[in-house]
């Protein structure tokens, strides 16, 4: 079995929602995750329920909702994120991707982290009663930093419904990222592929070949593995990352 793959919309926020499914489809993605920021607006249920009707058309899954509901800046979960459930129900998204706050993991106090986990669960019980998943992005400047603190989260948080994402630090060497992802791999559900530099200058994917096979032995192959923010937001280069990525998934699936 191979990695499902595909494209985080929020890559080409230039592109219209039709243009992101042509071209996920020709480049032979199986899926799309639709950011909350442009493409699919939580306000708008009738256009997220029009975009999910056309991924299903084009015969793609809706991987995830990615939205930019962040920890700890004073949204209310049972209004902000409420929304947001009903905009992943009208999309057809089983989860909802949430940002762990804006705040360096070491420059979180104790009453900050225990803000972020109260919150952290009511988001998860109301996504829980819609039957949707929460996940956190793994990402520099915030609670999900580095392994650490992303354990810590998940841990004192404790909700079946929680989830994380995973993604290269570009500041950390190759095996530093394998270690990291080692930590997290049991709450782990979806993957943004990309390939930087530490300075984050962006390269084709295929200039981290190494690197990424290494951490694709890692990932279970339930695990969506989804394009972002390729060199120069070219779709191009989007085409030849994503063929690159299947290949390699498929020499994996192949030596399994």
């Amino acid at each position: 079995m191979k990695n499902p793959t595909g494209l985080t919309s929020v890559t080409f926020r230039h592109l219209s929602v039709r243009q992101i499914i042509d071209l996920t489809c020709q480049a032979g993605g199986q899926g799309i995750e639709w950011g909350s920021d442009v493409h699919v607006k939580p306000e708008d249920l009738d256009h997220a329920r029009m975009t999910g009707q056309l991924c299903r058309q084009a015969g793609l899954e809706v991987f995830s909702y990615g939205s930019y509901y962040k920890l700890n800046q004073g949204l209310n979960p049972q209004v902000e994120f409420r929304q947001l459930t009903q905009a992943a129900l009208a999309l057809g998204a089983p989860l909802i991707r949430i940002w762990a706050g804006r705040t360096p993991s070491a420059q979180v106090s104790e009453a900050q982290m225990e803000q972020a986990v109260r919150e952290t669960w009511q988001c998860c019980e109301i996504a829980r009663e819609a039957g949707l998943q929460v996940a956190f992005e793994y990402h520099r400047r915030s609670l999900t930093d580095c392994a650490d603190s992303a354990v810590n989260l998940m841990n004192r948080v404790n909700h079946p419904a929680l989830k994380l994402y995973w993604q290269p630090n570009p500041e950390l060497s190759e095996q530093e990222n394998r270690e990291e992802l080692k930590r997290i791999r049991p709450w782990l559900c979806r993957v943004h592929v990309f390939s930087w530099l530490p300075d984050n200058t962006r390269l084709p994917l295929r200039e981290q070949q190494s690197r990424w096979q290494n951490w694709l032995s890692l990932i279970d192959s339930s695990v969506p593995l989804l394009l972002e923010f390729v060199r120069e937001d070219r779709e191009e280069q989007f085409r030849q990352d994503l063929a690159d990525l299947n290949r390699w998934l498929a020499e994996k699936t192949n030596a399994d």
